[in-house]
C-alpha cells in the first residue's frame, strides 16, 4: 500500500514504483507545498493531512491509460488551503475516497476526463466546524466517459459549508454519464448551501444532480431513543451512517466519537 504523510507541509513518502512523485515543500508562509504524482500500474495511495496551523498545498495526479487507481485521502487540522488536478488518460479508472476533520476549508478540485471511456467516483465527506468552501469541476473532454460525485457535509459549531460542483460537456463529447449528488446535515443555525451546475452543450449525455439541505428527521431519532440509545449515541449513528456510507475507516469512527459519543 503506498502512502503520503503530510504533517505541516512536511512530506514523507512510502511508495513503490507504481507511483512517480515530485515533491515541493514550501519553504515561507506565502509559498505552497506541491505534490505531482503519476500513475502508471494498478495501484491504491492513502494520503494522511495532519496540520496544527495553516497550510497550502497543490496536487496534481495524472493517471495513465488502462490504468485503475484507488485513492484514500484523510484531513485533520486547522485551515487548509488546497487545489487538486485530476487528469485521466483513455481507459483509465479513478476511485476517490476523502474525509475530513479540519475547521476551515478552501478547496479547488479540477477533474479532467480526457480520455475516451475514462471514470471518475469521487466521494468526499467532511465534519465542518467552521467555513469550508468546496469548488468541484468536471471536464468531459472524450466521450464514453462517466463522473459519479457524491458530496457530504455534517456541520456542527459555527460550521458552514458551499459546494459548488459543476459538471461540463461540450458540443460533439457524446455519450456520457455526469452524475451530481449533494447532501449536507446541519447540526446549527448555520447557513450552508449548494450550488449543482450542470453545463451540457450535447444531447447525448445522461446528466443529474441533486441536492438536500436538512436535518436527520425527529423520527430518526426517535426510532433509536426508543431503544434505548441516547441522544449523543443516536446522532452518532446517524453521523456514522451518514458519512461512512461510501467510506469505512476506523480512524473516521475516532474522529467521529470525539464529537458524539
Amino acid at each position: 500500500m503506498n502512502k503520503i504523510i503530510v504533517n505541516d507541509d512536511s512530506v514523507e513518502l512510502k511508495t513503490n514504483s507504481s507511483l512517480d512523485i515530485d515533491v515541493y515543500e514550501r519553504q515561507d508562509i506565502f509559498d505552497v507545498t506541491k505534490l505531482k504524482i503519476d500513475v502508471k500500474k494498478n495501484t491504491d495511495l492513502i494520503i494522511e493531512y495532519n496540520n496544527q496551523g495553516k497550510s497550502k498545498i497543490d496536487i496534481e495526479i495524472n493517471i495513465y491509460k488502462d490504468v485503475k487507481f484507488k485513492l484514500f485521502e484523510i484531513k485533520e487540522g486547522y485551515e487548509v488551503k488546497v487545489q487538486y488536478k485530476y487528469n485521466l488518460d483513455e481507459y483509465s479508472n479513478v476511485l476517490v475516497n476523502k474525509f475530513y476533520d479540519v475547521d476551515i476549508v478552501k478547496e479547488l478540485d479540477v477533474i479532467k476526463l480526457n480520455g475516451e471511456s475514462s471514470e471518475i467516483n469521487y466521494n468526499f465527506n467532511t465534519i465542518a466546524k467552521d467555513k469550508q468552501n468546496i469548488d468541484i469541476v468536471v471536464y468531459h473532454n472524450n466521450k464514453n466517459t462517466i463522473s459519479n460525485l457524491n458530496n457530504k457535509a455534517v456541520s456542527i459549531l459555527k460550521g458552514s459549508v458551499t459546494f459548488n460542483v459543476t459538471g461540463t460537456v461540450y458540443n460533439g463529447i457524446t455519450n456520457c454519464i455526469v452524475n451530481q449528488n449533494n447532501k449536507i446535515i446541519n447540526l446549527n443555525d448555520k447557513k450552508s448551501t449548494i450550488n449543482p451546475i450542470l453545463l451540457i452543450d450535447e444531447n447525448d449525455v445522461e446528466a443529474n444532480h441533486s441536492a438536500l439541505i436538512g436535518k436527520f428527521s425527529d423520527e430518526e431519532l426517535f426510532y433509536l431513543m426508543s431503544r434505548g440509545i441516547s441522544k449523543e449515541n443516536a446522532l452518532n449513528l446517524l453521523v456514522k451512517g451518514f458519512l461512512k456510507l461510501d467510506i469505512n475507516n476506523k480512524k473516521i469512527d475516532d474522529i467521529i466519537d470525539k464529537y458524539w459519543r
